[in-house]
């Protein structure tokens, strides 16, 4: 996939490779930032037919993972769904023998009071799962790394193909955490695109990922 922005060299975004498109003109960031979330028609996406994709399909906008809390809660809906999809029946028979047995013992409570109220059981593993209060280890996704690798095995595990766009991760990771990341990303096939704020002369920061770089005059350039 080719990302492209006004008249300057086509990115290429290869899964299990991070890309990295750095830039030192706030102008360029700004346009990068807004563009990727569909602010301006700046930002073109092409496969390798030339066929213009859709950004919002292709590309999972984050952000900068250090000012959101709550960054990977709205993922939680397709987990759930992944999760529901993937029981099979000796799995679905068991939950729902043991919700059955939790109702009827309500029910019986109930009858006691000697009111005319009753409950009801629809087996809605949504409604199941919200009263399991299932969340995400705040130890695990509590710092930039942890919320990283978890939106990465979250695109693995739930199939969600678009491609992870993150911003100024090198503000959070150290050398090594780079590093690791890099490994992530291949282990898990994903693709991962870093829009930095930076100078050139970091680019050796992120490692061996391909970098992408428009400097303060809009020149283009590429490692």
């Amino acid at each position: 996939m080719k990302l492209t922005y006004r008249t300057h060299e086509p990115v290429e975004i290869k899964p299990q490779a991070i890309t990295v498109l750095g830039t030192n003109n706030s102008t360029v960031y700004t346009d990068l930032v807004n563009g990727m979330q569909e602010r301006n028609e700046l930002i073109l996406a092409f496969d390798e037919n030339y066929k213009e994709l859709e950004i919002s399909k292709v590309f999972d906008w984050i952000g900068d993972v250090g000012t959101q809390d709550l960054v990977i809660q709205k993922y939680l809906t397709k987990i759930e769904r992944v999760f529901a999809e993937g029981l099979v029946d000796e799995q679905r028979n068991q939950i729902h023998d043991q919700v059955n047995q939790l109702f009827n013992t309500v029910a019986e409570q109930l009858f006691m009071l000697d009111l005319p109220i009753s409950v009801n059981y629809d087996f809605d593993l949504k409604k199941l799962l919200k009263y399991c209060g299932v969340h995400f280890d705040p130890l695990s996704v509590g710092n930039p790394y942890g919320i990283i690798e978890a939106i990465l095995k979250i695109h693995e595990e739930c199939a969600i193909n678009s491609c992870v766009v993150l911003t100024n991760v090198a503000h959070y990771l150290t050398a090594t955490q780079i590093e690791e990341l890099t490994q992530l990303v291949s282990q898990t096939n994903q693709a991962l695109l870093l829009i930095e704020f930076t100078e050139i002369g970091n680019q050796e920061v992120y490692g061996n990922s391909e970098f992408y770089y428009i400097d303060n005059d809009f020149v283009d350039w590429h490692r």
